[in-house]
């Protein structure tokens, strides 16, 4: 009998462990893997806001509905050194006081208009900021386009990709000798 409330203890406490897990974690979860770099929901969603507010959705999809800040986030992950890696993070997340601190408005808690006028100042006083928030912006603004004009809308859609030298290259053409 005792063997038997033992195990029936252990099977509670184990279950109890796995669900306390669940309930205790973050309720934003980021949308991609990453190795290296470790962002929060709420840092993905600066970021997709950010890319939105560069590349807005017209009649067309934008930077975040192509995934453009997804992207950035690999290519930071995947092909920046770890110093670059940890200095882009610190401006990340210094990126909204930054803000608040330029305009008076937190990036994250403004409408679009508000976005526009706040990234706008932002670059004007560029020479003003801190080194990490600098690394973010400028690394973001990069990566968010190259992730846009690289998304498959783009190459099928705005600026359609044909293979070099094209449909009219004959390859096989017979060439005549020439007469002296």
């Amino acid at each position: 009998m005792k063997r038997r409330q033992l195990l029936q203890s252990l099977t509670v406490a184990t279950a109890g462990a796995l669900l306390l897990q669940n309930c205790i974690t973050d309720p934003k979860k980021v949308s991609i893997a990453l190795n290296n770099l470790k962002i929060t929901g709420e840092e993905e969603e600066l970021l997709a806001n950010l890319a939105d507010t560069l590349i807005p959705a017209t009649d067309s999809p934008g930077a975040k509905a192509v995934g453009a800040h997804l992207f950035t986030l690999v290519m930071v992950d995947d092909c920046q050194g770890v110093e670059q890696q940890a200095k882009y993070l610190k401006g990340l997340r210094a990126f909204d006081a930054v803000c608040k601190e330029v305009t008076g408005k937190k990036f994250t808690s403004s409408s679009g208009t508000d976005r526009l006028e706040i990234i706008s100042a932002m670059e004007k006083k560029m020479d003003t900021l801190n080194e990490e928030t600098k690394t973010f912006y400028q690394g973001s603004k990069h990566y968010i386009i190259q992730g846009y004009r690289s998304s498959e809308h783009f190459l099928t859609n705005v600026k359609p990709y044909k293979l070099i030298p094209g449909p009219v290259f004959k390859g096989c053409v017979p060439v005549s000798t020439p007469t002296a």
